[in-house]
């Protein structure tokens, strides 16, 4: 059991970097952590942010895949 919520912690945290480097490499900084994960969809729903609409869309998936991801209690 612990095993597998280490993984799952490890597959979410991944998935939360990954995030924040595609955001980063358009200027875009959000601070560490899960409960910033809000304010990076209303940067992807502001209609005139500077991201194309490919890297919106990846940045969608992450999101997807994170809020996917189960999360655990400590």
């Amino acid at each position: 059991m612990f095993r597998a919520r280490e993984r799952l912690v490890h597959q979410r945290t991944e998935l939360v970097n990954a995030l924040h480097a595609v955001l980063y490499e358009y200027g875009h900084t959000i601070p560490q952590g899960i409960v910033h994960l809000k304010r990076i969809e209303v940067l992807l729903d502001e209609p005139d942010n500077d991201l194309r609409g490919l890297v919106c869309e990846e940045c969608r998936d992450y999101l997807a895949r994170t809020a996917a991801t189960p999360r655990l209690g400590h």
